[in-house]
């Protein structure tokens, strides 16, 4: 084995052995399309809280943003990630938890998963019982209920209401930056 294998190897191995790996794999087997939201939702807000830090660290280093504007701009930034963060956790609660989610998916998948298709699906392979059937429909429910909740908060938070609610925010911002000269 290489060096550089082991570098690589040990590490993966230990992290794979860890109490941390046994929680995780523990929490997914409970759970699975539980730890697979709440992984994507953290991911999401991972990436955002790692895009403002970039914006801010950058704006703060531009040569072409005057000085004196530098400080407002990151504020700007900072005040966007903020919220764009907490109103996509805020936004994916509220969706997860109020809205009817399984008429949502019998509206656009429902026909696919009905006593009719599931008749001809048995023809064509009879080990299939209506359990399975069943099940499945209730796993690929439990995902698009997700995944829609996901999409949903991503649009809602970052295109409709962070922008209606910076827009007034930076005006007071920038008001009182210029009031501070």
């Amino acid at each position: 084995m290489s060096k550089i294998n082991k570098i690589i190897e040990t590490p993966i191995k230990k992290f794979a052995n860890s109490n941390i790996m046994e929680k995780i794999c523990k929490q997914y087997r409970e759970n699975n399309s539980k730890f697979i939201t709440s992984f994507s939702v953290g991911s999401l807000i991972a990436k955002d809280t790692y895009g403002c830090y970039e914006y801010v660290r950058q704006n703060q280093k531009n040569k072409n943003i005057p000085e004196e504007k530098r400080n407002f701009i990151s504020a700007l930034d900072l005040l966007n990630g903020t919220m764009m963060i907490g109103i996509q956790l805020l936004t994916y609660a509220t969706i997860a938890k109020k809205t009817n989610q399984s008429k949502v998916f019998d509206k656009f998948l429902g026909k696919y998963f009905n006593v009719t298709n599931f008749k001809k699906i048995k023809i064509n392979n009879p080990e299939i019982t209506a359990k399975d059937f069943k099940t499945y429909k209730n796993n690929i429910s439990t995902a698009f209920t997700h995944l829609f909740s996901l999409i949903t908060t991503t649009i809602l938070a970052k295109r409709v209401i962070v922008p209606i609610i910076a827009t007034p925010l930076a005006d007071k911002l920038k008001n009182k930056f210029e009031t501070q000269k």
